[in-house]
């Protein structure tokens, strides 16, 4: 039986992206962990036969299909289950691992009795050029409670935890768009030991459809509600997040929003290419742009002051 379970769901990603991600599992310095594979889209082929060729040089993977797509809470909730590690190691099919990643988060985890742990990531394009770098996050347990209340401070793709944490909290919950950011919230009220290792473990992918897809502003809104009931003690009713966003959406605010989402990204690369002037004139597009991406900044703002 392996330490560490890895899990990973699959669905449309990119061949060499999704080789990539997974060689920069099993070349890992840490080698007793199960890498369970599932392919959420059992009509592609190619993915198929990449995994099976993976699957017969190493045997540490477990290759598993959805008869029919599940969605990823769904699938990573058949992962945990298949899981027989004592720690759950999450790992996205396009992203790739420090070599150090699992080593590194399995001491930092264990010296401090941490029940789950995320850790810094450096942002990448599809073709894998950087195009920013977090430098830091939060690591005390009592500023991540209060710092979650404004945003997700703990990285999906880097999370590093025990076992029982899931299991405890019974995965996934299904609430759109927040399934991650839902679980963060339930783990700390059950009382749940949450920090970051300020190191990075993993390049994360992002791609264009990621940057513009159009759900984001509903996000925000699911992100808004149970944050909002997570200040007060309680855990979001699924049903009552879905009406709120169903009431508080538009297709008029849903586009605003996409578009200040664009110019802050374009901001962001600008000040890391040192482009000062196109960097200001973002800046000011975006303070017209939308309430609500101005709320989003503000959010993210108060999580980054706390993380320093």
């Amino acid at each position: 039986m392996a330490t560490v379970s890895v899990l990973m769901a699959t669905y449309k990603e990119n061949k060499q992206q999704l080789s990539e991600a997974i060689e920069s599992i099993l070349n890992q310095t840490y080698q007793d962990f199960e890498f369970i594979i599932i392919l959420d889209n059992p009509k592609n082929e190619e993915h198929i036969k990449l995994i099976e060729d993976y699957k017969e040089k190493d045997s540490r993977i477990l290759f598993s299909m959805n008869e029919e797509n599940m969605g990823l809470p769904k699938t990573l909730n058949k992962a945990i289950s298949l899981a027989s590690g004592k720690y759950i190691c999450r790992m996205d099919a396009d992203d790739i691992s420090e070599p150090y990643r699992i080593l590194e988060q399995l001491k930092y985890l264990e010296t401090n009795d941490y029940d789950l742990i995320g850790g810094l990531s450096t942002m990448i394009d599809e073709n894998g050029h950087v195009i920013y770098k977090i430098k830091s996050v939060p690591t005390d347990c009592s500023k991540i409670k209060k710092l979650l209340r404004y945003n997700q401070v703990i990285s999906h793709p880097t999370w590093f935890g025990r076992k029982e944490v899931f299991e405890e909290l019974d995965g996934y919950r299904l609430i759109p768009l927040c399934e991650d950011y839902d679980f963060t919230l339930r783990a700390v009220l059950k009382g749940f030991k949450i920090s970051n290792l300020n190191k990075n473990v993993l390049n994360y992918r992002m791609t264009k459809g990621s940057i513009s897809r159009s759900n984001l502003f509903d996000q925000y809104l699911f992100q808004c509600y149970i944050t909002k009931q997570y200040s007060n003690g309680k855990i979001a009713d699924v049903q009552e997040a879905i009406s709120y966003v169903n009431n508080h959406s538009s297709e008029k605010k849903r586009q605003r929003y996409l578009k200040a989402n664009e110019i802050f990204n374009n901001a962001l690369n600008n000040i890391q290419e040192k482009k000062h002037c196109k960097f200001i004139i973002c800046c000011m597009r975006l303070i017209f742009s939308s309430k609500n991406y101005m709320n989003k900044i503000y959010r993210l703002y108060r999580v980054s002051k706390g993380a320093n």
